[in-house]
């Protein structure tokens, strides 16, 4: 997935109000994860003991068989004797990375009924000082295909002039004011779309990707096809600067933006960055250049968690029903992200009501192991 952003900003993701609240795939799912709260100090064999493909939305452990099979795909094309990852505490070849993913992918059927296999064919590599986890999704925005009453704001393709204009102009495009209040794209046949709230394009700015809910009744992936060059500066922070809001974190914004629908301009334009799109034919697609997948596909800083790396990572997650959960699971890197440095994970929490919450909320430490096979 194309994500410009950083990490911290992930936080300001949101799904459109209007959106329904997505079930999850079994009554398994709806269950609160058992075991205490996740703590940093956690051993690996507590850790285990409260481990269940439930936590991730899966039935069975061999439901992860998919996704291992994408990572696979990515080690395998890699030269198998050179580095994938050389710093203190971790260094592996791509065949040690081949050899830990194919050797999860033989142990999958058996997990289920035996968990200790977990701790018996691999070792476990902690990450010294653990995790700051933070999360994003798949954001659903309400659309037409034309332009009428209700539906007024524009989701620009990438402009055909944009490289010629960066290259007059130290490397930018026009601003967001530029190009909103002036309207200078207006009218060149660049509209993929127009969407009923512009807060729900611009958080569909910072994720980069996301679906179109249209109101024929169809859908559309959409996804990232550049950035005007300009710095992001988020919208909390404008609204903390300006005195507006105590916390910025997003349902204060939609909250306050809702109250205030002849402010919201203001606030937006005050973040000159901007993003173009184009439409897709899957979802939100990783590094790897394969769809992420809810709660497994993990956005890593590659030259310190490398993609294709199998993570134990915990946390004690946001959740719409129960509050606060602890979240433990084992995920894969298959994505990165601009400002996702060292010591930092985005969990990819799908879409629909529970991904917006979790990826809305998530901003905690946890502990976190690299799985390499014994």
């Amino acid at each position: 997935m194309a994500r410009w952003l950083c990490a911290g900003l992930i936080l300001v993701l949101c799904l459109c109000a209007a959106c329904a609240r997505q079930a999850p795939r079994s009554e398994a799912a709806r269950q609160r994860p058992q075991g205490p709260p996740v703590v940093l100090q956690e051993s690996q064999e507590e850790f285990v003991r409260w481990l269940h493909p439930r936590n991730q939305d899966l039935e069975s452990w061999s439901d992860m068989a998919p996704t291992v099979r994408k990572s696979l795909r990515y080690v395998k094309g890699k030269p198998q004797k050179a580095l994938a990852v050389s710093r203190p505490g971790l260094r592996l070849t791509w065949g040690d990375m081949r050899r830990t993913l194919e050797r999860l992918e033989a142990l999958l059927p058996r997990l289920d009924a035996e968990p200790e296999l977990f701790l018996a064919n691999f070792t476990w590599v902690p990450v010294d000082d653990g995790i700051k986890y933070s999360g994003y999704y798949e954001p659903q925005v309400r659309a037409s295909r034309q332009r009428k009453p209700g539906y007024t704001q524009a989701i620009y393709s990438l402009p055909p002039d944009m490289a010629v204009v960066k290259r007059r102009n130290r490397g930018r495009y026009y601003d967001r004011r530029t190009i909103e209040e002036k309207q200078v794209l207006a009218g060149r046949n660049l509209e993929l779309a127009w969407a009923a709230d512009p807060v729900d394009v611009f958080f569909l700015e910072i994720q980069g990707s996301g679906r179109l809910i249209f109101d024929d009744g169809t859908q559309a992936f959409i996804n990232y096809a550049g950035q005007n060059g300009h710095k992001y500066k988020s919208s909390g922070r404008i609204m903390r600067e300006k005195g507006l809001l105590s916390e910025g974190h997003i349902f204060e914004q939609r909250q306050w933006f809702k109250d205030h629908p002849d402010r919201v301009r203001e606030i937006l334009n005050e973040n000159p960055s901007y993003v173009f799109f184009r439409f897709g034919n899957r979802g939100p697609t990783g590094a790897m250049g394969y769809v992420v997948d809810d709660w497994m596909s993990l956005a890593t800083d590659r030259a310190f968690l490398p993609l294709g790396s199998i993570v134990a990572y915990g946390v004690n997650a946001p959740d719409p029903d129960f509050g606060v959960i602890p979240l433990r699971g084992i995920g894969l890197a298959q994505d990165v992200g601009g400002a996702i440095k060292r010591n930092r994970i985005d969990i990819f929490c799908g879409g629909g009501y529970r991904g917006n919450y979790v990826a809305s909320h998530l901003d905690a430490s946890g502990p976190a192991w690299v799985l390499v096979a014994r």
